[in-house]
């Protein structure tokens, strides 16, 4: 018998098991990504050197590629 701990974090069963980790890995990486984003952004402005649009675009697709994969490594089964 199971414990409610254990069916507290027990994973989705399936196909909605990738569902689930791939809906996580989208918000693990792009709120991240858009947060920074706008810090560097409004920091740039308010020194006065705003940010072209692709160095942030790039900017933040380093951040969220960097956050997907640090998240992919954590659930990686071995």
């Amino acid at each position: 018998m199971q414990t409610a701990a254990a069916k507290a974090v027990a994973r989705p069963s399936g196909h909605s098991h990738a569902a689930y980790q791939l809906m996580g890995m989208l918000i693990v990486s792009i709120v991240p990504a858009l947060f920074w984003t706008l810090i560097v952004a409004g920091i740039g402005g308010a020194v006065g050197h705003a940010p072209s649009a692709m160095a942030l675009m790039t900017f933040g697709t380093a951040v969220a590629l960097f956050c997907a994969a640090v998240f992919q490594s954590l659930l990686a089964r071995h």
